[in-house]
């Protein structure tokens, strides 16, 4: 008996195809519009901060050290970066750069300790404030709830001096070239980098301890992850870009051009170090899980449902 005895495939009609892949378009860019809303109020929720009233409390600070101190205003990792102890100048509220004959020749646990308790019988006094130290930074705590980390650095002539990474020596540094580089590469990217980092640095307080980067490490991968990406500025995107890019450049030492350790990120170990590789699987898996999602919910999971 000859024939097939059924039907054989058909393949769709083009205007089925393209009714199908219209359709397609339309839910990808619903799922788009409906992610950067959630994006939207996560930064929202991150820059909910009272700013005016941090400086504010910067300028009692710095009264309170009168003509013997300026004040270098970093205001990016605190309430973001969820940490508990300093890892980089930019991890701070505030570099305070003392300027005193009687702190020349102190070590930096003597300078930190002589800082703490000035600002502390001030400030205890005047605000309520609980003032306290921590191993390389000085942390305010007042009574709404609201912490400033302040980070002591000592001028010698022309040079400022900040504690090494372990407190143990001064170490001389440029506190605002790092502070410039992550300035432009922001304005490269029409002010998304910054955003991008700060939902990075969210995604990572929530992960295991041995795969989180230290924020000021983050800031720095930004950096460079910014000078390798072409694409949309939407801070989705770059997030994803973020994530991809520092999955990678995490496997080799970052150097820190602000002089205050050798390498931003010698807490890892050297170059494909099992470290490491730990580090860049968990941001592989970061990258996939953004880039793959079919629902604001994904997103959601992603971030601990924070909203």
């Amino acid at each position: 008996m000859g024939g097939s005895g059924g039907r054989g495939y058909r393949s769709l009609s083009p205007d089925i195809s393209r009714r199908i892949e219209v359709a397609r378009e339309k839910e990808a860019a619903r799922l788009h519009s409906a992610v950067n809303e959630y994006v939207r109020e996560l930064l929202a929720k991150f820059n909910a901060r009272d700013v005016d009233l941090t400086n504010q409390r910067l300028d009692n600070v710095l009264a309170i050290l009168a003509d013997v101190s300026a004040i270098e205003r970093i205001m990016l990792g605190g309430s973001v970066a969820k940490h508990t102890d300093v890892d980089g100048l930019s991890d701070v509220d505030a570099l305070v750069i003392l300027d005193r004959k009687e702190l020349q020749g102190k070590s930096p646990e003597e300078v930190k300790a002589a800082f703490c308790g000035e600002l502390h019988d001030s400030l205890s006094q005047l605000e309520g404030a609980d003032v306290t130290e921590g191993r390389l930074a000085v942390t305010v705590r007042y009574r709404d709830g609201a912490e400033i980390q302040l980070l002591p650095a000592l001028r010698s002539g022309n040079r400022v001096l900040l504690a090494s990474p372990d407190g143990t020596e001064w170490r001389e540094i440029n506190p605002k070239r790092f502070q410039m580089a992550l300035t432009n590469a922001n304005q490269r990217l029409e002010r998304s980098l910054v955003p991008a980092i700060k939902l990075l640095k969210s995604i990572n307080a929530d992960l295991p301890s041995q795969k989180q980067l230290r924020s000021y490490h983050i800031e720095a991968l930004a950096v460079d992850a910014a000078d390798h990406y072409s694409g949309s500025h939407a801070p989705r995107d770059v997030l994803i870009h973020l994530c991809k890019h520092t999955a990678e450049r995490v496997l080799k030492p970052i150097v820190d051009i602000t002089g205050q350790s050798r390498q931003v990120d010698g807490y890892l170990g050297g170059a494909n170090s099992q470290q490491r590789q730990i580090v860049s699987q968990a941001l592989l898996g970061i990258a996939r899980r953004l880039e793959t999602a079919a629902s604001v919910e994904d997103w959601k999971s992603v971030f601990g449902n924070d909203i």
